[in-house]
């Protein structure tokens, strides 16, 4: 038997070399404070002296040690400092430091070391001496005055240049693997894109033709469309799966389901397809006299394990074979449920020179099965991945030309009492009908998809093609939502999202915006929703998603504001609510005119206090349309254009909404 925890010969990426690099850093660090802490120690021993009578102490230390006077000529100094300056010891003294150390640094040295107080400590970089190369030096200074002489100071110091150009050389090495890292990101998110923008096209076209008349043979020419394009959308999602394993970036979900019945639905069309081919079938998943409860976890990659084991085990298997799945409680408590899984084939089995490698990524049995079988090689080492990011282990056992027998066990939460979210199912509510919507997209043929299915469900549609198109568009219509790509030539849908943000008449600036975007990337999707976009749909998307996503956002709040909060607050004191109003009135509007004055002057930090110090009250208030701008404005400023114009418009928003809110406030009190 083979299990994850057995060792494997893992490829080294750029998130473990950068990694590797930041410890290395770390140890450069520390092994930088440890030689300050002996410098500190060395004056300290030293400083105790009044006067001189203690040369050939000094002068035996390895540290260079100096004392110079208040104007910088030196007083004395030992071997090591002669040898670091490249004179002799009989002509240092008398001499000033800015005739023998040759620095920049030195008056501002000079300037900060003569006053009274605490040692003074910092770096000085000297140039070249005698030939050799440039040194840098790590220093502590102290001001010392003995009764019955003049003030002197008495310097300390550590030679450097070695860590320093180590110190160097690890941050250079882990820039340069950062930016392979996002080379590789982006390399892949343009992919993604690529790929993904005419695979919409092809599967929702292919949509499309199924809801028309077709023959026999016209609908079997329509399911190999569908299974190929499928097919290849899985090969590119495993790909950007392993990516976002490899950089520690995929982030597992919470939601409440039921175990057995998301198993259920995810085997149903594999068994179709295990049927199709010949093969006999039998799946016990998580008996029916087990009384289980929900759990909290991500079923959609909980599947992804099971789906890719018994998706193997059709691809393996000939025609005539057998494949059983099983599912098993294995234990629980108050708190938790521990189920296994097992995939049991008579396929072709592995090699036991292989196994040891099998969760490898890129890994197959061999190149003839790569060959004959296509596939990435990446399933495995992805199930691999998800299961033990979810705390459980994944085993294989196999023999050729018998089978293999997967299993796999996880761990999850009880989620008793909490609500979940069904599955979206494709009816029309006619919430839609009569609505308007603008279409952004450069792409032709996504634009004829998004068209047909709103129309068929009663929308009017207008098109553009382009970001200024749309913003015209935009200015002289008034739209119920508008739908965006996001990588289009020239303007690009974040930005135009941002200019219509910042429209001057409200009910335009508050549009909702739903983003329809190839990239896939989780860190791409966040910068959309900074942008002021309301939700993300990536494509190709299923009709179904794309319905309920824009229905949601057509039922966004219509009022500016909530006051339940307050009510329940307030436990039915009318006079309660009253003097909450009274006091959101007096104190929201100066903080408003503190944040504007702050964002005028390009303040972001002071911005990021006052969003956060009226926060509370701004839920509490149940102040509409306001969670973006909040969360762009209190995370940390970043540097760059792109980051102030996107806060602009996140401070316009949140502005403009709050002063909605307090005229209408304002209003009812006065009624």
């Amino acid at each position: 038997m083979m299990s994850t925890s057995s060792p494997v010969l893992a490829p080294i990426d750029a998130a473990t070399r950068i990694a590797e690099l930041e410890q290395a850093l770390l140890v450069a660090n520390e092994r930088a404070a440890a030689a300050e802490r002996r410098l500190a120690e060395a004056t300290a021993a030293n400083s105790k002296t009044s006067g001189f009578g203690i040369d050939q102490v000094l002068y035996d230390l390895p540290a260079p040690v100096a004392a110079h006077d208040l104007h910088g000529r030196l007083r004395f100094c030992n071997l090591a400092f002669a040898l670091l300056v490249q004179r002799p010891m009989t002509s240092l003294v008398n001499q000033l430091l800015s005739e023998v150390i040759p620095t920049a640094e030195l008056p501002a040295y000079l300037a900060q070391v003569g006053a009274p107080g605490q040692p003074l400590t910092g770096q000085l970089s000297l140039l070249p001496i005698a030939n050799k190369q440039p040194r840098q030096l790590l220093y502590r200074a102290q001001r010392l005055d003995p009764p019955s002489q003049a003030p002197y100071v008495l310097l300390c110091a550590l030679d450097v240049t070695e860590q320093a150009q180590t110190t160097a050389e690890l941050r250079r090495g882990k820039e340069k693997a950062e930016a392979s890292a996002q080379a590789k990101e982006a390399f892949l998110a343009n992919l993604s894109h690529e790929i993904r923008t005419p695979m919409n096209g092809v599967l929702g076209m292919a949509r499309q033709l199924t809801k028309t008349p077709l023959d026999q043979g016209q609908q079997e020419l329509l399911r190999i469309i569908q299974t190929s394009g499928e097919h290849l959308l899985a090969v590119l999602n495993e790909v950007l799966d392993m990516t976002k394993i490899s950089s520690a970036r995929l982030e597992l979900e919470q939601m409440s389901f039921d175990l057995r019945e998301s198993m259920e639905v995810a085997l149903q069309p594999l068994a179709v397809q295990a049927a199709e081919k010949g093969l006999l079938f039998h799946a016990t998943l998580l008996l029916q006299r087990e009384p289980l409860p929900r759990v909290m976890g991500d079923a959609y990659r909980l599947n992804q394990v099971l789906i890719n084991l018994v998706s193997n085990a059709i691809k393996f298997t000939s025609a005539g074979g057998s494949i059983s799945v099983g599912g098993y409680l294995l234990s629980q408590t108050d708190t938790h449920l521990t189920a296994g899984f097992r995939v049991t084939d008579t396929g072709i089995g592995i090699p036991e020179n292989k196994l040891d490698h099998i969760f490898e990524d890129f890994v197959q049995a061999g190149t003839d099965t790569a060959r004959r079988y296509g596939g990435t090689g990446l399933g495995l080492g992805i199930a691999r991945a998800l299961v033990e990011q979810m705390g459980g282990t994944i085993q294989v056992e196999s023999q050729v030309e018998s089978g293999s027998t997967f299993q796999f066990t996880v761990t999850l939460p009880r989620a008793e009492g909490v609500e979940t979210t069904p599955r979206p199912v494709l009816t029309d509510t006619g919430a839609l009908r009569n609505r308007r919507v603008l279409v952004v997209e450069d792409n032709g043929i996504n634009r004829e998809v998004v068209r047909r299915l709103l129309q068929g469900w009663g929308v009017q549609v207008d098109e553009a093609e382009d970001g200024p198109t749309a913003l015209l568009l935009h200015t002289e219509n008034l739209y119920d939502a508008v739908l965006m790509d996001i990588q289009m030539p020239g303007m690009s849908g974040a930005e135009a999202t941002t200019h219509i943000r910042l429209h001057p008449d409200s009910a335009r600036a508050q549009v909702p915006v739903l983003a329809l975007t190839a990239n896939a990337f989780r860190s791409d999707l966040d910068r959309y929703l900074k942008a002021g976009i309301n939700d993300c749909l990536t494509k190709p998307f299923k009709e179904e998603e794309f319905y309920h996503k824009l229905v949601g956002l057509l039922q966004l709040p219509t009022t500016p504001y909530d006051l339940a909060q307050v009510y329940e607050l307030a436990d039915g004191e009318k006079t309660f609510v009253q003097r909450m109003v009274r006091s959101f009135l007096l104190h929201i509007p100066p903080s408003l005119q503190q944040m504007q004055a702050a964002a005028a002057a390009e303040h972001w930090m002071e911005v990021a206090r006052l969003v956060h110090h009226i926060k509370p009250n701004l839920i509490q208030f149940g102040v509409a349309g306001i969670a973006q701008p909040l969360h762009l404005l209190i995370d940390p400023p970043r540097p760059g254009a792109e980051d102030q114009k996107y806060r602009a418009a996140a401070m316009q928003q949140l502005i403009r909404q709050v002063e909605q809110v307090v005229s209408e406030l304002a209003a009812e009190m006065a009624a």
